[in-house]
């Protein structure tokens, strides 16, 4: 992946682009270098993270029509290897663009399906009676177990 993280300095109203990031409105165009790319992108709007009643951003920039979001920090989506691609304005209000590598979602993915191979080999061992097949199962279990060790 050649897009890396970079420092995110927001101007007075709260708004940044990634220098890669493509300067276009076309959602075709955005798919496109995402998958070029090799990355993951996730939205955050603000109307939906923060609480109406009780953010200075939300009644400044839905109430007021002041284009400050500045003190708005968006969420981050669940998971490993987000960064920031941008916070900028759309006709939804104020987004936060969250990019990440595809190679993280897929460790994920993995991660999740080891962890059932191993509880699955485990519940396989332990329903096997003492004797050849209880052997063989122990050790699909202990191979599955140590597969993602690394380093000992």
């Amino acid at each position: 992946m050649s897009i890396k993280p970079e420092l995110v300095e927001r101007d007075e109203n709260g708004y940044w682009v990634h220098s890669q990031f493509p300067q276009t409105e076309l959602d075709s165009e955005i798919d496109d270098w995402v998958s070029k790319n090799q990355l993951e992108l996730k939205l955050v709007f603000m109307e939906s993270d923060i609480d109406e009643d009780k953010h200075p951003a939300y009644n400044r920039y839905f109430h007021t029509g002041d284009p400050d979001f500045h003190d708005w920090e968006p969420s981050k989506p669940v998971g490993q290897g987000w960064f920031i691609g941008g916070i900028y304005e759309t006709e939804d209000g104020p987004v936060c663009v969250w990019l990440r590598p595809i190679s993280e979602k897929m460790k994920e993915w993995f991660l999740d399906a080891h962890r059932k191979a191993e509880e699955a080999a485990y519940e396989y061992f332990c329903a096997c009676d003492v004797g050849e097949e209880r052997i063989q199962a122990s050790e699909i279990y202990e191979r599955i177990r140590t597969a993602t060790r690394i380093g000992g």
